[in-house]
């Protein structure tokens, strides 16, 4: 049984011959991608497309184990897009939604470990300050306690409540 689709049957070297071992159908994806990889360093990229896809067509398409989205992915990354069923389709999108999020949440990993080692430098900061200056770190702790009354409505009554009695 010939790989090739025409009459006409080409001449291989030993080495292209060994090359040729197509993998059973129901192999797993690794050994399509595998034999992918033997294929394009015996005939290049572009003759190792074709004869996987052929290979791929008659043996591989359409079994459970052979697909998987690393093999898609691969061969997609290969010029190769494998005509993919609702099954496949699906599987890559759910592939694509977890890589977008998995960037996403390993992003913000980053993100908070920034900013907490940015607060704890400002709170060594300011204890540094405390120790070293006591009655300027008292006068900036007053100034800090203000701001933050001011910042909310309840603060405020009670501020302007201090300053009448005050007076």
């Amino acid at each position: 049984m010939s790989l090739l689709s025409n009459n006409k049957t080409p001449s291989y070297s030993i080495a292209q011959q060994q090359c040729l071992a197509i993998p059973n159908r129901g192999s797993q994806a690794s050994k399509w991608m595998a034999w992918h990889q033997s294929l394009k360093a015996c005939f290049g990229r572009s003759g190792a497309n074709a004869l996987w896809m052929e290979a791929w067509d008659k043996y591989g398409r359409g079994t459970s184990n052979s697909t998987s989205t690393q093999l898609l992915t691969y061969m997609r990354s290969q010029g190769v897009d494998i005509s993919q069923g609702a099954g496949e389709s699906l599987s890559m999108f759910g592939s694509d939604v977890a890589s977008f999020f998995g960037g996403y949440i390993n992003f913000s990993k980053y993100v908070g470990m920034a900013l907490a080692g940015g607060i704890a430098i400002g709170f060594l900061m300011l204890l540094y300050n405390i120790i070293m200056n006591p009655a300027k770190a008292k006068q900036s702790l007053g100034v800090i306690t203000e701001g933050a009354m001011m910042a909310t409505p309840q603060g405020r009554v009670a501020s302007v409540a201090t300053k009448s009695i005050g007076q």
